[in-house]
């Protein structure tokens, strides 16, 4: 009598998980999935700030936008997105815009692993650029606003490039950033340091500063070769000559 009970027991669990649903299947070829993400947030130098309200924007096509937003910890995430290749573009007020190009996304949950430290505009303006010549060398002189010292760092970063007309869009090398700690801030170039960075200067060439923050949100352009510079403050001065290099 009791196996009797307890056959009559499983046979009402079996029909009841069946008609509950409990015989499907996921789906065998899924074409969509979630994509997940965070980042650091900084102010212009390198003091960690609240990652909370940047704008993650998803462009699947020319035409397709979705947005998403950082939580208290910097966390973000998409559901439902197609299969494919996406851009996504990170903006916040103060902010110089980044992207990440050409993202692959192919499973159910695809997480941007290499996450963004992402800084605020700076404020360094260049107010002069001196140029003196050394053998096979050349230190660049470099005077800011606010001026660098040990309290309050700057950055800088150089471009350069045959063209007078060189800028942080037109340049054949770009350098480092450098900390500036005094002003004026002076630094050395050799020629074999030009090399490194692909720039082969023949004859004279044309050098222009900016100011940097210490996260530069750069990125490369899939499209021109170029890197992108979104946090540059772009008063500075002209660009000065390089001879007899």
């Amino acid at each position: 009598m009791k196996n009797s009970t307890k056959i009559g027991c499983t046979s009402l669990l079996l029909a009841f998980v069946f008609a509950c649903g409990g015989n499907e299947t996921p789906e065998p070829n899924p074409t969509q999935g979630s994509i997940s993400g965070s980042v650091f947030l900084y102010d212009e130098s390198s003091n960690r700030v609240s990652p909370e309200g940047m704008r993650i924007v998803l462009e699947q096509t020319s035409s397709t936008e979705l947005s998403s937003s950082t939580n208290s910890e910097g966390k973000f995430s998409f559901e439902n997105i197609p299969f494919g290749t996406v851009n996504l573009r990170f903006e916040k007020e103060e902010y110089g815009t980044f992207r990440i190009n050409n993202f692959s996304h192919q499973s159910l949950s695809t997480p941007i692993t290499n996450i963004p430290s992402l800084g605020k505009k700076s404020s360094t303006q260049i107010t002069e650029l001196e140029i003196v010549p050394g053998i096979n060398s050349f230190t660049a002189r470099v005077s800011t606003s606010p001026a660098g010292n040990s309290s309050n760092r700057r950055y800088i970063r150089f471009f350069f490039s045959a063209d007078n007309d060189v800028s942080n869009e037109n340049y054949q090398a770009f350098s480092p950033i450098f900390i500036s700690q005094e002003n004026p801030f002076e630094r050395t170039f050799s020629r074999n340091e030009l090399n490194e960075w692909g720039f082969n200067p023949d004859g004279n060439f044309y050098v222009r500063a900016y100011g940097e923050s210490f996260w530069s949100n750069n990125y490369d352009d899939p499209s021109t070769g170029k890197t992108i510079f979104p946090n540059l403050n772009p008063t500075t001065v002209a660009a000065e000559m390089v001879s007899g290099f």
